[in-house]
């Protein structure tokens, strides 16, 4: 069975906890950090295959540069991008950069089943639809 490894990382605490909630309810391995450079750390040292990336960090640090950092340190990382408000140059850097998935903050539990599906498309090594 593969890793059920998943780094979340958010500067929204209320966010991280209800989705660390979630997913541990589903029989994964979660990790919280507000950090970016904590969650750079993890991928540094191979721990984390998946996370769900939010668009703030307790850094001044925007997420497009969090992608390209942890997409250097991992080319089999697989990042999914949390965020309700990016530009449409955002995304497509983002895109070009190699996210493995972009979703819309989770509002309910429909939102919720949409990014289990993701992560276990990713834990699984496919391509969502």
């Amino acid at each position: 069975m593969r890793a059920r490894k998943v780094l979340i990382a958010d500067r929204d605490e209320k966010a991280r906890t209800k989705l660390a909630e979630f997913f541990e309810n589903s029989n994964y391995d979660v990790e919280t950090t507000g950090s970016a450079a904590y969650a750079i750390a993890k991928i540094v040292q191979k721990q984390e295959p998946i996370v769900i990336l939010g668009d703030a960090f307790e850094e001044k640090i925007a997420s497009v540069d969090v992608i390209a950092l942890m997409r250097k340190c991992n080319k089999n990382l697989k990042i999914i991008l949390i965020s309700d408000d990016s530009s449409l140059e955002t995304l497509r850097r983002i895109r070009k950069d190699g996210i493995f998935y972009h979703a819309l903050k989770p509002h309910d539990s429909e939102d919720n089943e949409e990014l289990r599906s993701v992560v276990e498309c990713a834990v699984e090594g496919f391509q969502p639809v």
